[in-house]
């Protein structure tokens, strides 16, 4: 299995659930999966002799950094099951037949190891790579056919009822084939935290940072409390239909001469913070005191995806954030 990606075993992955800040409702549909999941085994003769075998698939989508894989592996260690995250780029060779045998040898491997062990996670990161649309014209007769055998491969697990759940995760939904995205019962996406979710990321950093004994300036404490407040009042005064929509929020407090951390860190990811506090760290390692200059000065450096993603969209004239319609049901509507 190590040829395709690295697995995880669960005494070996280091985040907890509770070190993954958000994404609450992500988490109880995750909860309810996996207990189905750890279940799975003693039912499923019942299950096969009803002639009902649910497919264990989950997709998980959005921009980078936004948790899908990190959630996952913290799901494999509460409930102790091991998971094998495959590289794309493992998959994918320039020899003729060759993506379509990896593909099955690494699901056929992953079925081996579930049979003799129970439940068993195949976690396919970038999974575009391999299940694009096929009727697009840029892609080559190797891919059309992994997307086939991709195909064939779930419906093969789900026929059989083996504890096998396959995940995938991509951040270019809209390249994925539309029979894939059928394929994958159960669909979450993620999104960029807003400002109550990045000042909890924001804060936990400079929590770690502070118990390492690192000095950090207290006004940068005070400033994101006050800054919370102003937005919230705002926020208040939004129509409920409109408040998921941050640009509005921040329209008008830009016209009030916003500043301050959460107004800077629009479209940043938790991934994004966590590189700016790194490169923060080595500022204040040096004077022994973490500013707030320096650490918007960090910030400013690492940038926020949401602007690469913007930039990669209209480069491929497409929408940020674009998505199939009426290609699946969300998690919630199945």
């Amino acid at each position: 299995m190590n040829k395709y990606g690295t697995i995880y075993f669960p005494e070996e992955i280091r985040e907890d659930i509770d070190d993954i800040l958000g994404n609450e409702e992500k988490k109880e549909r995750l909860e309810d999966f996996f207990k189905s999941l750890k279940a799975y085994s003693s039912v499923v003769d019942k299950l096969r002799s009803a002639k009902i075998t649910p497919s264990l698939t989950m997709l998980l989508f959005g921009p980078p950094g936004t948790g899908k894989t990190s959630l996952t592996r913290a799901m494999a260690k509460k409930y102790g099951i091991p998971i094998c995250v495959v590289e794309a780029d493992r998959l994918v060779s320039p020899l003729l037949g060759d993506t379509v045998k990896n593909l099955r040898n690494v699901v056929e491997e992953a079925a081996v190891i579930t049979r003799e062990n129970g439940s068993f996670i195949l976690f396919f990161d970038e999974i575009d790579a391999v299940a694009s649309e096929r009727s697009n014209i840029h892609e080559v007769g190797e891919i059309k056919r992994a997307v086939i055998s991709f195909l064939q491969i779930i419906d093969k697990i789900t026929y059989e009822g083996i504890p096998l759940a396959i995940f995938g995760a991509t951040n270019h939904q809209s390249q994925l084939d539309s029979a894939v995205w059928r394929r994958f019962t159960f669909h979450l996406e993620f999104d960029f935290p807003d400002f109550g979710l990045r000042k909890q990321i924001i804060e936990s950093f400079l929590n770690r940072m502070k118990s390492a004994m690192i000095g950090i300036d207290e006004n940068i404490f005070t400033n994101l409390k006050d800054e919370y407040k102003r937005l919230q009042k705002i926020l208040s005064q939004v129509p409920a239909s409109e408040r998921k929509n941050e640009s509005g929020i921040f329209a008008i407090l830009e016209e009030q001469q916003g500043e301050g951390i959460l107004f800077l860190t629009q479209g940043y990811t938790g991934a994004d913070i966590e590189r700016a506090s790194r490169v923060a760290l080595f500022k204040s390692l040096q004077t022994d005191v973490l500013t707030m200059e320096d650490f918007q000065r960090a910030l400013n450096l690492v940038g926020g995806t949401q602007v690469h993603v913007k930039r990669q969209d209209i480069l491929s004239g497409k929408e940020l954030n674009d998505k199939p319609k009426n290609k699946g049901f969300s998690i919630t509507e199945v």
